[in-house]
């Protein structure tokens, strides 16, 4: 390229990136007006909306300096504003996919901003490569880092889902476990005391050690059934009613399925069962339930299950957030991981509804 033909397309560059940044806030603007018709949820949440109109100004501006080098030009600046908007999104349960409507439409607005602005001379097509390279790897840095913390992040939550499961089944074992064979300990010394000298006590305490003893063994079944969970379930009504068979005699239940369990992915299953399992188990020890019904009603879009007891009740208000009380934090936190929701409803002396909604890809 000769040295006027050269300044001739620094001139046509220089032009293109000055009228692209005169109309910077009406480009923003539109594209602002915009986002409640891509379909995506973003627009509904303030703070992710907000996140999203940073980025479009970035990204405006990685055009708009890439036009002006001559060259694709990119500022590192992003990558705090990544990091937030991966976690913003992950915490809220919002899919990846509502990053990719509004970065598409963002796109479609600059490239349309360009087209409009472009002169129509023989540099126009290396400006409009130039100002479409420069939006998209602009736009691509952004997605790239705000997925990678947005995968790490329920990365995290789940691996803290998992220690604490560890941490629960270590203290059923001391607790259900250890206090049955401790019973039977004491009632075994007891014995030896009483062997020689009152043969009827000696009896008993025979007796309540051999009580003891299954008690530990039955908290043990349950324990242990817990643990089979190692593969995705083949069948979440199976692995339910295999659950409500550990329950302590004396227990009533009911278990109602509706619906074909492939509509449903493997993971899904999975979390579902550990979620309304946790919900099973505090009708049980904190409820004192006697009776303990699960419905569950699974379509192609969505996955529907409730737990109801008779139980005690409590009053969900005195419920710390986010204190993990009875795991009804980590009931709602599985929940979200799946992009669903938990819902308690409880009164001191009317028993406990816990309902579990989950969309499923169908949707």
């Amino acid at each position: 390229m000769g040295e006027g033909s050269q300044r001739g397309a620094d001139a046509a560059a220089h032009a293109l990136a000055a009228r692209l940044e005169a109309q910077r806030a009406e480009i923003l603007a539109d594209y602002e007006r915009d986002l409640p018709t891509m379909s995506s949820i973003i627009a509904g949440d303030p703070v992710a909306a907000q996140q999203v109109m940073t980025h479009a100004g970035q990204i405006l501006t990685d055009v708009v300096e890439s036009l002006r080098c001559g060259e694709v030009r990119l500022d590192d600046s992003h990558k705090r504003m990544s990091y937030e908007s991966g976690v913003t999104r992950a915490a809220s349960g919002m899919h990846p996919r509502e990053s990719l409507r509004t970065a598409a439409g963002f796109f479609t607005a600059v490239v349309t901003a360009v087209n409009r602005n472009i002169d129509d001379d023989e540099h126009a097509a290396a400006l409009f490569t130039l100002a479409s390279l420069a939006l998209n790897e602009s736009t691509l840095m952004r997605l790239g880092g705000g997925l990678t913390t947005y995968s790490g992040y329920l990365l995290n939550k789940i691996h803290e889902s998992h220690i604490e499961e560890r941490r629960r089944i270590a203290r059923e074992l001391h607790d259900r476990v250890g206090l049955g064979l401790s019973v039977a300990q004491r009632q075994l010394e007891a014995y030896e005391f009483y062997e020689d000298k009152e043969s009827a006590q000696a009896l008993n305490r025979i007796t309540t050690a051999q009580q003891g003893v299954r008690e530990a063994m039955q908290s043990l079944r349950a324990v242990t059934s817990d643990l089979r969970l190692q593969e995705p379930l083949k069948s979440l009504e199976k692995a339910l009613l295999n659950y409500l068979e550990t329950l302590p005699q004396g227990i009533g239940y009911r278990l109602y399925v509706n619906g074909d369990e492939t509509w449903a992915p493997a993971s899904v299953r999975d979390e579902s069962f550990l979620v309304i399992r946790e919900a099973i188990r505090n009708a049980v020890a904190h409820g004192e339930a006697e009776m303990i019904l699960v419905s569950m009603e699974i379509a192609p879009h969505e996955l529907r299950a409730a737990v109801d007891d008779n139980g005690t009740g409590f009053d969900v208000d005195q419920v710390p957030a986010g204190s993990g009380g009875m795991g009804l934090s980590t009931m709602r936190e599985r929940a979200e991981l799946m992009g669903g929701t938990v819902t308690i409803m409880s009164r001191p002396g009317r028993g406990t509804h816990a309902e579990l909604v989950i969309p499923l890809p169908g949707r």
